[in-house]
């Protein structure tokens, strides 16, 4: 009896020696936490320092100009900490009510994040000051990029709609348009027109939504309005080229588009005439009549069918 007892207990010890080998082997191919939080900076590092693709390739698929993916490449590590807390501010203008969300803003970490505590970049203060009088000495000192004497063309995919000046027509004919709207597909990539340090991304001025403003060299400063996400926040320094975010609808916004502004000092400025590697008359109205299709598609999507079938 004891030497046929022993035979399934041997047999038992045997299977359970091969699980904790399998279950020992399966643990040693997972990585750690912290290694999969190393891998996550290197690449948003990697995304945000990506060069600038031509207006003309199509290479990469945020510049094509049919819609984009809703979820983007890299998408999760593009904030390797986190995003800040979703804020959806709403309100109204006129009839027209609007909301400046949801926010989609990385959470500032480093270096970079000490920087904007030190000169309290972020905030709606910092904004109102820079559109009343301009940057101060220190907030110039901090800009540790020169700045090119062309703006580069901020959409690759996107074409120029609203220009700059008294272009409104109705009730809103006297007032002046501040910036150049620039329609594009719904999460098309939104570049930095020059090199500069980002004094502002957040939600928090009325109508814009997630808005990221960048202060250059020369004094002058570029607000990259409407955005669905952003993929930068306050103290970072970004190159001419970089990635900022993608192409949405938060804030006053009836389309997907860009709603881009440029600043000297404390007086906005036209800056139609100072883009680089704008898409040609020819690619425009290419883009121009792919946006009518979408526009299109999108209404008979919506369209309800009747009751009587």
């Amino acid at each position: 009896m004891s030497d046929s007892a022993s035979v399934p207990r041997r047999a038992l010890q045997v299977v359970v020696l091969a699980l904790s080998m399998a279950i020992g082997a399966l643990a040693a191919c997972i990585p750690r936490p912290a290694a999969l939080a190393g891998q996550a900076r290197r690449l948003a590092s990697h995304v945000r320092a990506r060069p600038a693709t031509p207006a003309t390739s199509h290479s990469d698929p945020r510049s094509d100009p049919t819609p984009a993916d809703p979820t983007p490449a890299f998408a999760n590590v593009l904030a390797p900490h986190g995003w800040m807390d979703e804020v959806r501010r709403c309100g109204r203008r006129g009839r027209r009510f609007f909301c400046d969300g949801p926010r989609r803003v990385p959470r500032a970490f480093g270096e970079a994040a000490r920087l904007a505590d030190r000169l309290r970049l972020g905030t709606p203060e910092l904004f109102g000051r820079l559109r009343a009088v301009g940057p101060s000495e220190e907030l110039l000192a901090a800009v540790d990029a020169p700045a090119d004497d062309t703006l580069l063309w901020p959409v690759p995919s996107g074409f120029l709609g609203r220009g700059f000046g008294f272009v409104r027509r109705g009730p809103l004919a006297h007032r002046r348009h501040k910036g150049v709207d620039i329609p594009a597909p719904r999460g098309a990539e939104v570049r930095s027109t020059n090199a500069g340090l980002v004094v502002y991304a957040d939600n928090g001025i009325e109508g814009y939504g997630n808005l990221v403003v960048v202060l250059h060299a020369d004094a002058t400063h570029t607000a990259y309005a409407h955005l669905r996400e952003t993929w930068v926040f306050a103290g970072e320094t970004v190159t001419r080229g970089q990635g900022l975010g993608e192409v949405g609808t938060t804030g006053l916004s009836y389309a997907p588009h860009l709603h881009f502004e440029w600043w000297r000092r404390a007086l906005p400025k036209n800056p139609t005439r100072h883009f680089a590697e704008r898409p040609s008359a020819a690619e425009e109205r290419r883009l121009q009549i792919e946006a009518q299709r979408r526009r299109e598609a999108l209404a008979r999507a919506t369209v309800r069918p009747s009751r009587d079938g």
